[in-house]
C-alpha cells in the first residue's frame, strides 16, 4: 500500500516509510499538533512559537518510540510536507504481535482517508512480518477512528477508564468487612484480577505479580518508593465463605498527589460488593490527608462503574484497546 510514484521528492505524493533523520522534526510538530490536549498545559500555549517548538519536542519523546529495530513507521507526505504518521512497533517484545501507534494526520487534511492509507501500510508490514495478531490504543470518545478501526477488521477487547473523586460526599453505603491481606493471600489477589479480565484482555494486557506484590522484591521496591514519596500502600480482602471475593489496594499520600485506588471482584461476585468495597476504601482514605482519589475502571465491568459514579467519582480519560488477528 505504500506509494512509489515519487519523481523527486517535492513532487511526491502517497504514503512512504519514515525516514527518522529527515523526517524527525516535522513529525515532532505533528504529533504536537495531534496529541496537544493530551498534554494538558501545552494546549493553551500552543500558538506561541516558542512554547509549540519545546511542546514538539517533549511530544516526540513522549509518543515517539525510541528508534531500535523492531520500530517501524510511515508517513504520508505531498510536496516536502509530512501530513500524517503511524508508527509500529512490538508489542511487549513478542515476536508475533506488533502496536500501531501515533495514528495522526494534520487538522487540516483530515477525513481525506489519509489515516486509512497509513493504517493499510502498518497493517501490510506487520503481516509481512508473519504478525498473528495487531493492537492499537484509540480513546473511546473518538468515533471517527473508531469506525475506521472497525472497517479494517480491528474488534474492541476492553476499554479502561480514569475516575476521579475530587471532593468528599458523605459515605450512605455500609462498608464491607476488609482485612489486610497475608503475604500468603497475595498471588490469591492477583489470580482474582486475570479472572476478572476477559479472554483477549488477559491475553494482551495481563496484570503483573508486581501489582500485586506477590514477590518479596516487589514488595521491598515498593516498601523503599513509599517511604521516599510519603506514600502508604496497603492491601485489603473481602472473604465470604473464606473464598477471598473482593480485593482493594490503596497508594495512600500523605503529601501532594491524589490518591490511588484499585478494586478487582470475583466475577461470580459482581453486582454484589462493588458499593461495599468502594465505601471501605473511602472510609480507610479517612485516615490520611484530604486529597482527590483516582482510579481506573474497565468498562465490561459496569456494576463497578455505577458503583464509583455512586460515590462521587467522575470520568476523566480512558483509553480503548482493539485488535485484529491476521490468518495465514
Amino acid at each position: 500500500m505504500v506509494a512509489q510514484t515519487a519523481q523527486g521528492r517535492e513532487s511526491f505524493r502517497g504514503v512512504r516509510p519514515l525516514n527518522p533523520a529527515r523526517d524527525l522534526r516535522q513529525v515532532a510538530l505533528l504529533l504536537e499538533e495531534a496529541f496537544r490536549q493530551d498534554l494538558g498545559a501545552l494546549h493553551a500555549w500552543s500558538r506561541i512559537p516558542l512554547v509549540r517548538q519545546l511542546g514538539a519536542a517533549l511530544v516526540s519523546t513522549t509518543f515517539m518510540p525510541v528508534p531500535n529495530e523492531s520500530l517501524r513507521g510511515f508517513v504520508y507526505e505531498e510536496n516536502g510536507h509530512i501530513l500524517g504518521n503511524v508508527t509500529l512497533t512490538l508489542d511487549d517484545s513478542r515476536e508475533r504481535r506488533w502496536m500501531i501507534s501515533n495514528v495522526a494526520v494534520a487538522e487540516k487534511f483530515r477525513r481525506r482517508g489519509l489515516a486509512r492509507l497509513l493504517m493499510l501500510a502498518a497493517i501490510d508490514e506487520a503481516r509481512a512480518r508473519g504478525a498473528q495478531w495487531i493492537v492499537l490504543n484509540v480513546r473511546p470518545w473518538n468515533e471517527g477512528a473508531i469506525h475506521l478501526y472497525e472497517r479494517l477488521g480491528f474488534e474492541t477487547v476492553d476499554t479502561e477508564t480514569q475516575y476521579v473523586r475530587t471532593r468528599a460526599r458523605t459515605i450512605t453505603q455500609a462498608p464491607l468487612p476488609i482485612r489486610r491481606l497475608e503475604k500468603n493471600e497475595l498471588r490469591a489477589g492477583f489470580e482474582l484480577a486475570r479472572a476478572g479480565m476477559n479472554e483477549r484482555l488477559r491475553m494482551f494486557r495481563p496484570p503483573s505479580l508486581a501489582e500485586f506484590g506477590v514477590r518479596f522484591e516487589d514488595r521491598f521496591a515498593e516498601s523503599a518508593l513509599d517511604v521516599f514519596i510519603f506514600q502508604s500502600t496497603e492491601r485489603y480482602g473481602f472473604f465470604e465463605n473464606d473464598v477471598l471475593t473482593g480485593t482493594l489496594t490503596l497508594h495512600a499520600q500523605r503529601i501532594g498527589t491524589p490518591h490511588k485506588l484499585d478494586i478487582r471482584v470475583l466475577p461470580a461476585a459482581r453486582g454484589k460488593v462493588e458499593r461495599g468495597l468502594v465505601a471501605a476504601a473511602l472510609v480507610r482514605l479517612q485516615e490520611f490527608p484530604t486529597r482527590e482519589v483516582e482510579t481506573r475502571v474497565l468498562a465490561s465491568h459496569q456494576e463497578l462503574v455505577l458503583a464509583f459514579a455512586d460515590a462521587g467519582f467522575v470520568p476523566t480519560r480512558g483509553l480503548t484497546l482493539m485488535a485484529k488477528g491476521f490468518r495465514y
